[in-house]
């Protein structure tokens, strides 16, 4: 990585930040369902480019500031979207009060993590440590589909456990997606991992939709025959994507595979 690469980092950080702290300012105005996702997406990224900067610069209680915070739009988001793709609100209600939308600047403390990077000397090597880093954060999510395949039992209690894990990967997946928009920024990656990352969410998203728009039904009152019915072919669909996933996992593997080459090379 030569001075231009190392300017470029910088300019990214500084890039990421401000467009964290707009996304930020837009939520505390207004908790639409714009601007809620875009703050969680700008938030994703900012927890990205923290990982990256990790190994010279660590600021564990921004980090966790920033968990938090996404993790209190988690329902809201969920109940936005799941009016958007089914019609209705979702049974359970969601506080949607300027303080539960309230989210942290975080200007201060920002400011003095980006004067921290600007005076890093050298920061070559972490393009590469960061690609690893991804390749292995995918490894260990995909390896806690092990404990419990598809193969094990047709039990409720297994195909729950199965659906948390599938649900894990999921948001480990997302979160490696946006590292990997991250390393393209800066020059790194190949395009093909964004589109197969990309590719995996979709599904995943979806097999998660169904898990929902089932809650949902069961919550409900009355629950007529039809109903019912709708469950049962929510349920098969549920079934037949796992078994899909489980089947096509070997895609993540030569993903991992591939990024830890990489990092390798670089």
């Amino acid at each position: 990585m030569d001075a231009d690469k190392e300017g470029l980092l910088l300019t990214q950080a500084k890039v990421w930040v401000a467009r964290y702290q707009e996304a930020a300012r837009a939520v505390r105005e207004e908790a639409s369902e714009p601007t809620v996702h875009g703050y969680r997406i700008a938030a994703r990224r900012l927890l990205a480019l923290l990982a990256l900067w990790r190994p010279l610069i660590y600021h564990p209680e921004l980090e966790l500031r920033l968990l938090r915070s996404v993790g209190r739009l988690s329902a809201l988001r969920d109940a936005q979207v799941y009016t958007e793709r089914f019609g209705k609100s979702a049974a359970s209600t969601v506080d949607t009060h300027k303080s539960t939308c309230r989210v942290p600047q975080l200007s201060r403390r920002l400011a003095r993590w980006l004067a921290a990077v600007a005076q890093v000397p050298d920061a070559r090597a972490l393009v590469s440590l960061y690609q690893q880093h991804l390749a292995l954060r995918l490894d260990e999510a995909q390896c806690a589909l092990d404990e419990y395949p598809l193969s094990a039992g047709k039990s409720a209690h297994s195909r729950r456990q199965q659906l948390r894990r599938w649900h894990r990967l999921r948001l480990e997946i997302k979160q490696v997606r946006y590292g990997v928009e991250l390393l393209q920024a800066l020059g790194g990656g190949d395009p093909g991992w964004l589109a197969t990352l990309t590719h995996w969410q979709e599904r995943l998203g979806q097999l998660q939709d169904w898990r929902q728009w089932r809650r949902a039904l069961r919550a409900e009152q009355g629950r007529p025959h039809k109903q019912t019915k709708l469950q049962q072919q929510l349920k098969g669909k549920v079934i037949a994507r796992l078994r899909q996933l489980e089947c096509q996992q070997a895609e993540l593997v030569a993903l991992k595979l591939a990024m830890l080459a990489g990092s390798q090379q670089g």
